[in-house]
């Protein structure tokens, strides 16, 4: 069973690809590496729910989208 610090270098780079499509000019005050902790607490409270039979790229991408809407 994987555990969440096993994942980090994935889920970062997921969060990487997906920073280019992100409007970061629209909040003054929060900046990437802020959006990026937020988003890595909420994969991280999550965790239990990831099915580790399936691959964890399209889950973590759900929840990026997800959490950036």
């Amino acid at each position: 069973m994987y555990q969440f610090e096993d994942k980090l270098k994935e889920i970062e780079a997921a969060l990487e690809r997906k920073r280019s499509k992100w409007d970061l000019d629209a909040v003054a005050y929060i900046d990437y590496d802020d959006i990026k902790q937020i988003i890595m607490a909420h994969i991280y409270k999550k965790w239990h729910q990831w099915d580790q039979s399936r691959s964890l790229k399209p889950w973590i991408n759900k929840i990026i989208t997800n959490q950036m809407i």
